[in-house]
C-alpha cells in the first residue's frame, strides 16, 4: 500500500449540484482537508492533523501534501523518524505551541513564501534551540511538495503526471 493510500481516502460529495471526488486528509477532530484537480476546501471541523510515531521531536507542516512528500522522501526508513504535525492552516500554529512544547526538538517545514516565513519567523523567536527551519532544504522552492515534484521531474523514465482521477 503506497503513502497516500495510507494516510488519505477517496471522498465524493455534491458541490452546487456538481458531484466531486476528491483526496481527504484527515484531522484530528475528523474533518478533512479535501484536494482535487479543481478543488481546494475542507469540511468541518477544521483542525490539525498529529500523527503520534512516539518519538521526542517533531517536524511541523503547512499542508498534508508535503507531509505526504515527508514520507515519500524517507519512504526506506525502517523506524519512524519522527513524530509529524499538519497545521492545515497557518493560523493553527499558535494554537498548536502547546503540543509543539512537549517536543525535545521542533522542525519547521513551512512554505518559503511570506506568510510562511513570517510563522516560522515567530515561532523561533519563541525558542532558537527547540525551534529549527528546516526549509533550507528546498531552499529556491515554495515547499517541500514542489521541491519534489521538480526533483522526480528531473529523473529520465520516469513518468509523473500530476493528472489525479481514478483508474479503470
Amino acid at each position: 500500500m503506497n503513502i497516500a493510500q495510507r494516510s488519505c481516502r477517496e471522498v465524493d460529495f455534491l458541490l452546487y449540484g456538481k458531484q466531486q471526488t476528491v483526496i481527504g486528509f484527515q484531522n484530528k477532530s475528523g474533518g478533512y482537508e479535501l484536494r482535487g484537480e479543481h478543488f481546494k476546501g475542507s469540511s468541518a471541523p477544521k483542525d490539525i492533523s498529529f500523527i503520534d510515531n512516539g518519538t521526542p521531536q517533531i517536524v511541523v507542516f503547512e499542508g498534508f501534501f508535503n507531509y505526504l512528500s515527508f514520507q515519500t522522501i524517507n519512504h526506506n526508513q525502517q523506524s519512524p523518524l519522527t513524530n509529524c504535525l499538519v497545521l492545515n492552516s497557518l493560523s493553527f500554529l499558535e494554537k498548536s505551541r502547546q503540543l509543539m512544547e512537549k517536543h525535545s526538538q521542533v522542525f519547521l517545514a513551512l512554505d518559503r513564501d511570506a506568510a510562511g516565513m513570517s510563522k516560522t519567523k515567530q515561532a523561533l523567536q519563541w525558542d532558537r534551540d527547540k525551534y529549527i527551519d528546516r526549509s533550507d532544504f528546498y531552499q529556491g522552492r515554495k515547499d517541500l511538495n514542489e521541491w519534489l515534484i521538480r526533483k522526480l521531474a528531473q529523473q529520465p523514465g520516469l513518468n509523473h503526471g500530476r493528472r489525479m482521477g481514478r483508474s479503470t
